[in-house]
């Protein structure tokens, strides 16, 4: 989780208090999250983060904390926020329908203490499938923030090639982006 700055920054996660700064990320079949809310002197706070399953679970990553939603409500709370006054949002992304994972996915997510079984299920080719925007929305809830105050598009990005581009669909250039700004 880094601060936003005028310049281009690579990070699984951004963060703002300025208002006029436009944040964003960039996916493929990953989920763009974006959350907003007030800090406790009442400023505003928004981030935008970037999670696939490595991000969702904090697999691999050295730094402390879980997963990027994790780190995010975490950064919002060391800064005054309260997660349940957040309005928060996961974006287009491979749904469970077509995430084909291997078992070290699974079994990565199921370290998290918001799994659940039902998040993981056969797929077709007999290979387990992981419902990635359910999995951070049991995280959200987990964290303490509302679910009235969620307003996700659960479109998957293979499904949708009218409308999206997909990595696990051969399109290997485009992408979708996830934007967020403080008016």
């Amino acid at each position: 989780m880094v601060e936003a700055s005028t310049g281009v920054v690579e990070a699984d996660g951004i963060w703002t208090t300025k208002p006029g700064l436009r944040i964003g990320v960039r996916v493929a079949d990953c989920v763009p999250i974006l959350l907003a809310g007030p800090l406790a002197d009442g400023s505003p706070w928004v981030a935008a983060l970037h999670a696939g399953w490595r991000g969702a679970t904090g697999y691999g990553d050295p730094a402390p904390g879980g997963g990027i939603l994790r780190r995010g409500v975490a950064r919002y709370q060391a800064l005054g926020g309260h997660p349940s006054h957040l309005v928060w949002a996961f974006g287009p992304a491979i749904l469970a329908c077509h995430f084909e994972v291997g078992l070290e996915v699974i079994q990565a997510a199921r370290q998290d203490p918001a799994w659940q079984e039902a998040l993981a299920s056969m797929g077709p080719a007999g290979k387990p499938h992981l419902d990635l925007h359910g999995f951070l929305r049991a995280q959200s809830l987990d964290l303490g923030l509302e679910s009235a105050r969620e307003g996700s598009v659960a479109l998957c990005t293979v499904c949708r090639p009218d409308l999206l581009y997909s990595y696990r669909r051969g399109e290997t250039t485009g992408r979708q982006w996830g934007w967020i700004e403080i008016g």
